[in-house]
């Protein structure tokens, strides 16, 4: 469902319990703003982006725990290619964070809410794990290894591809997608990140609360930790 409205900014809540909330527009003083909050996918970008036709749009107040990667990259580009600013309200995980946060002109982080990453496919053919998929497909597909690898392979090759073209776009290092993931740091799911460590991959003008190291991320279902970046960021 989306709505528009006239009225001060709509706030949404995205439970993290699975509650799939409504696409929001809002109209205020300063300028409209847009509310994107659940998963992100190919049929709800569509819905979103037809309801803001024509709406001159200023700033994306958003709340996700990600979703599919083209889906990702294609919200991603609509923020990047409109120069809208970024407002993170509670989480912004996984696709969120790889796509849609770095995509933004200002970028705030409000108090209490996080910025988390745990991963991208070019870390996934880097590392070698995108030959986890091949059993999965043999499971869910009934694919022979020979073609389930094949197929595997040429899925996370396209993506990886993909994923080049965006952050080369948006001029940021795709390394803040998985950096966390690498030694000496070895986050077990989720990290985020300082705003000069953010800056360093080339997600600059970003705003936060003085205390964003502290924030309290006791309550999310996955782990997330801080990391504080050696010298080198690498």
């Amino acid at each position: 469902m989306i709505f528009w409205t006239s009225n001060k900014a709509l706030a949404l809540l995205c439970a993290w319990a699975g509650i799939v909330p409504a696409l929001t527009i809002a109209g205020e003083a300063a300028g409209e703003t847009a509310h994107y909050a659940g998963e992100i996918s190919k049929d709800r970008n569509q819905q979103f982006f037809a309801a803001l036709a024509g709406k001159p749009v200023r700033r994306l107040v958003i709340t996700s725990n990600g979703g599919g990667v083209a889906a990702g990259v294609e919200l991603g580009l609509w923020v990047f290619e409109r120069e809208l600013d970024v407002e993170v309200s509670e989480y912004c995980l996984s696709s969120c964070a790889n796509y849609v946060f770095p995509a933004g002109v200002r970028k705030t982080i409000r108090s209490g809410a996080v910025v988390a990453w745990h991963g991208n496919y070019r870390h996934l053919k880097e590392t070698g794990l995108w030959t986890d998929e091949v059993a999965h497909r043999m499971e869910a597909y009934g694919e022979d290894e020979e073609t389930a690898r094949r197929r595997a392979r040429e899925r996370v090759g396209r993506l990886v591809r993909l994923e080049r073209g965006f952050f080369a776009r948006i001029g940021v290092d795709e390394y803040v997608c998985w950096i966390g993931k690498m030694p000496p740091y070895n986050a077990p799911n989720y990290y985020f990140l300082s705003r000069d460590d953010m800056a360093r991959f080339g997600i600059r003008d970003v705003h936060t609360s003085p205390g964003y190291a502290h924030t309290d991320v006791s309550g999310f279902r996955s782990h997330i930790m801080y990391l504080e970046l050696d010298e080198a960021g690498r």
